[in-house]
């Protein structure tokens, strides 16, 4: 569990820096970049096993996402931190990653340390009692335990990290695409 005190103090700082951060996100060299990184790593880091990245609002300028990794657990907590953040002109708070249905291709690592680029541009997903079927050809040469990272980041952030944790019990690679009423 987070102490109250805790979460009061990085909300606290997070108000008396925010027009600091926002100048470095939209002014800041490289290094102030890195610096600001490394400092609300920290801060985020504090909290527990987090990540977090700060995104283009729709409705505000910017938007803080915590995330809880794809964590139940951690869910409850981030819901937590947030419910205390303050209301600030230029930022939005959120406790999960939003859905993205168009995921961009990315490079991870298979269990070799090989780099593999993912690209579900061409995938197609399911969604029906707690399970998502995905149809993605392009992973056959993937190994398993990379494969099934890959189509869990892609089905978290296709459907949404909150709705992956609630919702989603479990996830099926097929292949090749074929409708199973089909």
């Amino acid at each position: 569990m987070i102490p109250e005190r805790d979460i009061r103090r990085f909300w606290l700082w997070w108000a008396k820096n925010e027009a600091l951060i926002r100048k470095v996100i939209e002014k800041g060299s490289e290094a102030k970049l890195l610096e600001l990184k490394e400092h609300i790593d920290r801060k985020v880091l504090g909290f527990g096993h987090f990540t977090w990245e700060i995104i283009e609002s729709q409705n505000k300028t910017y938007c803080l996402i915590i995330s809880p990794n794809r964590d139940y657990d951690r869910l409850q907590l981030t819901k937590k931190i947030m419910k205390a953040a303050p209301d600030l002109a230029h930022w939005e708070f959120r406790y999960a990653k939003p859905e993205n249905p168009r995921v961009s291709p990315f490079k991870m690592y298979d269990a070799l340390l090989d780099p593999v680029i993912i690209d579900p541009s061409n995938w197609e997903m399911e969604f029906a009692n707690g399970i998502v079927h995905i149809y993605a050809e392009n992973l056959v040469e993937v190994d398993p335990e990379t494969r099934l990272e890959a189509l869990d980041l892609v089905v978290t952030a296709h459907f949404g990290e909150e709705f992956r944790i609630m919702e989603v019990k479990q996830l099926e690679w097929e292949e090749n695409y074929e409708k199973k009423n089909a």
